[in-house]
């Protein structure tokens, strides 16, 4: 077999790459139906090299182009430093040249480190296992998960859970679901590192949320009077690879500590895709960090059914 060559991915090569991609999202369409029916695969990819501090590197063999991958550095503001991502559509290797994944890698890292950046991030088709293959064995782990799944009309939930729409008067409600997530995330085996907000900063951060009913539509959860949890749905754009169209995104849910392992979350689910459902949505899209126990077990329970990870490697 020809020996991979490394070159940077130019302008001349983008149709080519795009072709790969092309392939791999039917690929993972015909693994998950209701990803987006994209056509414009070029777009994809002008998209990736557009970011400051953006690279791209091709692997050819014989002449051909069998992988590429983009990448790019940038702040992570929640950690206060950068980090290197690959994003939705930075990677696609040819039928059986997945292996040329980590010589790509190979050559990008060391242009990351070297700038400082020693966490590395890849989203990778979560069905596409010839493609996350060469991550795992280049010391990458699933760190977080996108799901989607179809709304539909469902029966109530008999769990003594009554949902209603938000209003601006749950807001230190929310602020304070909000905290449980976070304080949820800092213990094991998640350790996120994130530090805890203050109370003032949660209040401000949640304010705008019922400002653009267009954009947020926020539901609580009760039982005898009392809110046990919440769920936050958001128009997220589409037009990547991963949004469909006529999808809505369960972008925040959580249900407070006494309440659960109690049906909450499975009433308060039922009702937003039925509520989805019947105001024209396909599609519900979610994520979750694959180390929250309580997520990870939870959402693929109620049907989600994962389409991206995201992989992840700290450099020592």
């Amino acid at each position: 077999m020809a020996e991979i060559g490394i070159q940077p991915l130019a302008h001349e090569h983008l149709d080519r790459a795009a072709a790969l991609l092309a392939d791999r999202h039917a690929r993972h369409r015909e693994a998950e139906p209701l990803l987006p029916d994209v056509t414009d695969f070029r777009t994809q990819l002008d998209r990736d090299l557009e970011h400051e501090q953006a690279a791209g590197l091709g692997a050819w063999r014989a002449d051909e182009l069998v992988a590429y991958l983009i990448g790019r550095v940038e702040p992570d503001a929640l950690l206060g430093d950068e980090r290197a991502i690959v994003d939705f559509a930075g990677c696609a290797a040819a039928t059986g040249q997945g292996e040329a994944v980590r010589d790509l890698y190979a050559a990008l890292a060391a242009r990351w480190v070297a700038a400082g950046a020693t966490r590395h991030l890849a989203l990778i088709p979560a069905s596409d296992e010839e493609l996350v293959d060469p991550w795992l064995r280049l010391a990458f782990g699933v760190q977080f998960v996108w799901a989607v799944r179809e709304t539909a009309a469902l029966k109530p939930v008999e769990a003594d859970v009554e949902v209603r729409p938000g209003t601006p008067e749950d807001l230190e409600l929310t602020a304070r679901l909000d905290r449980g997530l976070y304080e949820h995330q800092a213990g094991s085996p998640s350790f996120s590192g994130l530090t805890i907000p203050s109370d003032k900063e949660f209040l401000a951060d949640w304010s705008d949320l019922w400002d653009d009913p267009e954009v947020y539509t926020h539901f609580v959860a009760e039982r005898d009077g009392q809110p046990v949890g919440h769920a936050v749905l958001y128009r997220r754009p589409s037009g990547d690879l991963r949004v469909p169209e006529q999808n809505i995104d369960l972008s925040h849910a959580v249900t407070l500590p006494a309440a659960r392992r109690s049906g909450v979350s499975t009433a308060l689910t039922g009702h937003i895709l039925t509520w989805a459902h019947e105001h024209g949505f396909r599609s519900m899209t979610t994520d979750w960090r694959s180390v929250n126990l309580l997520s990870s077990r939870n959402w693929p329970r109620l049907g989600f059914r994962p389409t991206y990870y995201r992989l992840y490697r700290a450099i020592p």
